[in-house]
């Protein structure tokens, strides 16, 4: 769709970066008008239906990084004591992040959103036409409702740049999810039943929740191993044994 907008839009000119300068962004050209005329309500929602598109691809990917990044951390309990990052910290407990992400990835992906939310505004808007009629006595300038035109004009450079832009949050979501876990710790996403197997703490370290803990082989019972969190000393697991 991008690319028929584009060439639409040259009519007689040649394609190229030239050209797309010269049009600007968000600027209302004669080439760059759908072959519509609508009513304002009509012409508002799809002007903005790129906004809205764009709130459930942010949604997406900020799900997806929630996902990729508290895999990652929760991984990281295998080979760092740490302490529990909780909503309400207890102890010596960790507050939640306040964006959900680290900032070293809220906000990139939040500057990045705000300017595809941006660039997206300025590809497709409101156009408004009005046809003056300079025969008026005195030479007065009247406008003809019958003739007016309220339609959508669209910016070939603010679409490209949108794409540019959409591009780099895909491919940061791409590095991200190439990047593998580098402990042993079975990986758990969101699973409760996987997180809460490994919240079984033994029974002679009761304050472990607002301690500083490590995930590893905390004791064995009957020739099992018990994985789990613990302020105690622990041991990674070895391959080949047995461990609940």
């Amino acid at each position: 769709m991008t690319i028929a907008f584009y060439f639409s839009s040259l009519r007689g000119r040649s394609a190229s970066w030239s050209s797309l300068r010269d049009f600007g962004i968000g600027n209302p050209v004669g080439n760059n008008i759908l072959p519509m005329n609508k009513s304002m309500l009509a012409t508002v929602i799809i002007a903005n239906i790129p906004q809205v598109i764009l709130s459930y691809v942010y949604i997406l990917f900020n799900s997806l990084y929630t996902c990729m990044v508290a895999g990652h951390e929760w991984t990281q309990f295998a080979r760092h004591r740490k302490t529990l990052r909780v909503s309400s910290p207890v102890g010596a407990q960790r507050s939640t992040y306040w964006l959900q992400l680290p900032y070293r990835y809220s906000l990139p992906l939040i500057v990045l959103s705000s300017l595809l939310s941006w660039l997206a505004s300025q590809s497709l808007f409101v156009v408004k036409i009005d046809v003056l009629d300079h025969s008026g006595p005195g030479g007065i300038r009247t406008v003809q409702p019958d003739k007016s035109i309220l339609s959508c004009g669209f910016s070939p450079g603010a679409i490209v740049l949108a794409i540019l832009a959409g591009t780099f949050i895909m491919l940061g979501a791409v590095l991200l999810g190439i990047q593998k876990y580098t402990s042993e710790m079975p990986v758990a996403a969101t699973c409760s039943a996987a997180i809460s197997a490994a919240c079984h703490a033994l029974d002679d370290d009761p304050d472990a929740a607002v301690l500083p803990i490590q995930w590893g082989v905390a004791g064995e019972k009957d020739g099992v191993g018990h994985c789990c969190f613990s302020s105690q000393v622990v041991t990674p697991p070895m391959v080949g044994e047995m461990y609940a």
